[in-house]
């Protein structure tokens, strides 16, 4: 659990680090209390990152699929996602406002705006992928002998 722990205390911190420099950002260039990209990276890393993967890792742990080959890879593969669509929220959160604001003249060219909306498809897929692999592992873990006869015979521990 302790991976867990570390791999969500990044995420808050990148969430934290997010927030901040949003609400600092956006006060800087005159862009307050309007709906921006950026403001949803906060948001992005605390839920994707903090809470999905804790709760990932309390999953796994109890049900012990955390040494299963696809997980090993899988779970990377989310996390790696999740970063790559939060930085890419960032970089276009950080265009909008620069192009919103009163205090420069900025334009973002149509080839950069098709190119970060693909990056970041290609990591909110990858995050997806992660995810679902996840999810694929969970249930094919088959129950052992003393799992299979608790729930056939209704036996509890959680009494």
């Amino acid at each position: 659990m302790k991976k867990y722990i570390k791999y969500a205390a990044v995420f808050l911190a990148l969430g934290v680090v997010f927030g901040v420099f949003y609400r600092e950002f956006s006060k800087a260039y005159g862009v307050v209390n309007t709906y921006a990209t950026l403001g949803l990276v906060h948001t992005h890393f605390l839920v994707l990152g903090v809470a999905f993967v804790l709760i990932i890792g309390l999953v796994t742990e109890k049900i012990g699929v955390g040494n299963n080959k696809l997980y090993k890879w899988a779970f990377p593969v989310y996390c790696s996602g999740v970063l790559g669509a939060g930085l890419m929220m960032a970089v276009r959160g950080i265009l909008d406002i620069l192009v919103r604001s009163d205090n420069i003249e900025f334009a973002v060219s149509g080839g950069a705006n098709g190119a970060i909306a693909g990056i970041s498809g290609i990591f909110h897929a990858v995050l997806g992928i992660g995810l679902a692999l996840i999810f694929i592992v969970w249930m094919k873990k088959k129950p052992t002998v003393g799992e299979a006869a608790k729930s056939f015979t209704g036996d509890n521990d959680n009494k």
